[in-house]
């Protein structure tokens, strides 16, 4: 389970990887791993303390949120994970569909949609191990990605 950022207050113009990474379809620990490692990611303008001073926790880095939109609009290899149109879908969307047909209407290995099974929020098949094909779609769209590291870094 993701770790949360502390629940307190942050001033406007500014965010936590937490916040910001998830708006750019990547996990915190992804945009923490790979791209602040990159050159020229912004450096962090403060920090917010942990709820309670008397309990052991990190401090949440504090970025603002122009500078690292603006780094990430400079970055032209860091694309978003593709998203599928569903009006352009060639199934109904209340259809019942299996994840191997599903893996070949959007042009992917079986082993990529099957890995995805037990993640959290992925839909539940039927008792016939079908799945509605919308709900495949809507978890497809909504999940983040995970691209690997450029080959250059």
């Amino acid at each position: 389970m993701p770790s949360e950022p502390p629940d307190t207050d942050i001033p406007p113009g500014l965010t936590t990887l937490h916040l910001w990474a998830p708006k750019h379809g990547r996990t915190y620990n992804h945009v923490r791993q790979f791209w602040r490692r990159r050159p020229g990611f912004p450096e962090p303008v403060g920090t917010l303390q942990p709820d309670e001073p008397h309990r052991r926790g990190r401090r949440e880095l504090l970025f603002d949120e122009a500078a690292l939109d603006a780094w990430l609009a400079a970055q032209t290899d860091l694309e978003p994970p593709e998203r599928i149109d569903p009006a352009g879908f060639p199934v109904r969307l209340d259809e019942r569909i299996t994840l191997g047909r599903f893996a070949g209407i959007i042009g992917k290995n079986r082993r990529t949609v099957h890995q995805h099974r037990d993640r959290p929020g992925f839909p539940a098949a039927d008792a016939n191990g079908r799945y509605r094909a919308g709900d495949l779609l809507d978890y497809w769209n909504q999940r983040l990605g995970r691209r690997t590291r450029p080959a250059d870094s």
